[in-house]
Order: C-alpha cells, then structure tokens, then sequence
C-alpha cells in the first residue's frame, strides 16, 4: 500500500487531536503510553517504464554475475505517476555473494565523469540478490534512508532489486506528489516494444492449457448382506419350533 513521505500540517492536526483525546482521562498501568497512527495514500499506483536497451542490459547483469551486482539508472519523469527508466550504468564496487560496497573516492570520480544533464537524471539504484528472494535486507533499508536524506522536496528516487528468476521489488519515493510506491503497486513495462506485445497476445491465442481428462467414478455395487426372508422358517418360529428346523438341512 502506498503511503505518505513527509508529515503535512493536516496529518499534524490530526494526530495532534487523537493523541489528546487519548490522554484525557488516561490512566497508566505500567507508565507507558503508547501511540501510533499509520498513513495511505488510497488508490496510488505508478508505472514505471524501462526503455528495451535498460531491460536487456538488466537482465545481462542479473544473469551474468554470481555475486550480487549494483548499478545507477537515469530517469525521467513521464507524467505525475509515470517514470522511464532510461539507460542503466555499473559504477564501482567491491561485492561479495551477499553485499556491495563502494570506495568513496573511486565512485567520486566515477559520478563526476557524467554531464550535467545526465548527473540531474540518475534518479535510481538497483542491484541484485543472486538466487535470493527480493525482499530488503537491513542493510538495504539502511542504504535507501541515506540516499533519502539527500533529496530536495521537489525530487523523486526509485530502489529495484531483482534476483535471477528476474523477479523485481521496486519502490519509488515521490518526494515533489509526497508517495511512496510501495512494490505492489508499481507496475513495471518494456517501453515501445509493441512487436512484443503483439507477439505474446498472438501466442496466448494459439496456446491452450491441455485439460485433463475427467475419469468418473462408477458407483460399486454392494452385495445384499440381510438374508432374504424364509416363510418356512418364520412359521416354525411362531410355534416354537425352531430348534428342529435348519434350512440348510432340509
């Protein structure tokens, strides 16, 4: 579910309110008082667009290293909810088959050599988690709070991280619309690549799921077990005669 970013002076007003009506008339079992109010943004989702030569250059990088992989990507707004991941670079690191690491100075260096307007856009981090789930780690979150710390209010930043079943977990802090785009609700798509979506809706048609075949069950028969009724032997029992008759002796 999305959620807000920053705290504006409604959601003050607010919690303000609610946590007074708490205190009134409160009274403290143990010396604590405990308070938390969580914030949505309804119905926000996002999509973000990666330009074919992105796509390609990604799943390169995921599949080709058996160590985790990091890389910067420039970014272009599209309109209020829509970004374009428009071309991806490798700067350098030092990683292990769970971590990456960078030399300040070395990644200086590597920053200062993009232009001005390309500097304006890398707008994105993503890196991968090998044949892990995608899922952030602590030092994930730690990485994204500092990289969050540096942005203006008018700015935007997008975290991916896939693993090499090409799964994603995506995340794109709206600084300037005050959203957060959690993962379920980016959408991630090719950009322009239309021959390939007229080619997989050619295949859906053409490919069927074999159904199985449906087996029926025939009822068993069971045998009667109740005895079929004897008149002979009904009629010597209601004289008292049965101890002298044996059906199967007769």
């Amino acid at each position: 579910m999305s959620k807000p970013i920053r705290i504006t002076d409604e959601m003050k007003t607010e919690a303000q309110a609610e946590f007074a009506k708490l205190l009134s008339g409160l009274k403290m079992a143990d010396g604590e008082i405990n308070y938390s109010k969580a914030y949505t943004c309804k119905d926000a989702a996002a999509i973000l667009w990666l330009t074919p030569i992105t796509y390609s250059k990604t799943v390169a990088l995921v599949t080709a290293f058996s160590d985790e992989v990091a890389w910067h990507g420039t970014v272009t707004r599209k309109s209020a909810s829509e970004f374009i991941l428009e071309d991806i670079f490798v700067y350098p690191q030092e990683v292990t088959g769970s971590t990456v690491g960078t030399d300040q100075t070395r990644y200086t260096q590597w920053l200062y050599g993009f232009d001005d307007d390309a500097f304006s856009k890398i707008r994105m981090q993503g890196h991968s988690h090998g044949n892990m789930g995608v899922s952030p780690s602590g030092v994930d979150s730690g990485h994204r709070e500092k990289i969050l710390g540096q942005l203006d209010d008018d700015m935007f930043y997008i975290f991916m991280i896939w693993n090499k079943s090409l799964k994603t977990h995506t995340l794109i802090y709206d600084m300037e619309n005050n959203i957060l785009y959690d993962d379920k609700d980016v959408t991630v798509k090719i950009l322009g690549d239309d021959s390939m979506d007229i080619f997989l809706a050619d295949a859906q048609e053409k490919v069927q799921k074999k159904k199985s075949p449906a087996y029926k069950v025939k009822p068993q028969k069971h045998k009667n077990t109740v005895p079929e009724p004897d008149p002979l032997a009904d009629y010597f029992q209601r004289r008292g005669l049965y101890d002298i008759y044996d059906p199967y002796t007769l």
